[in-house]
């Protein structure tokens, strides 16, 4: 398995990060040899860190404390990629 990082953008004004990826594997333990082709987001809330907080880093720096990930397609699509022969279940990627 593998994930493609497709884009990423930094909202200082509200503190995250958010990652845009597709993510791509194939299960050739199976007999159909299925593909999961998903593309999903990701953000990555922070805050900046200082003095004990910072472990070590001699000018602070930021934290990740909150995470949130999305896929652009329903979780029973994804899971039909499983069960069927690989590119039955197409996944588009457009930015």
């Amino acid at each position: 398995c593998k994930s493609d990082l497709l884009d990423i953008k930094l909202n200082e004004k509200e503190g995250y990060v958010e990652t845009r990826w597709n993510m791509l594997g194939d299960l050739s333990q199976l007999p159909w040899k299925p593909r999961i082709d998903v593309i999903g987001r990701t953000k990555f809330w922070y805050k900046d860190v200082v003095g004990d907080e910072a472990k070590g880093a001699s000018n602070g720096g930021v934290q990740v404390f909150c995470y949130d990930e999305k896929w652009e397609m329903p979780a029973g699509k994804a899971l039909l990629q499983l069960v069927t022969p690989p590119g039955t279940i197409q996944n588009q990627v457009d930015s």
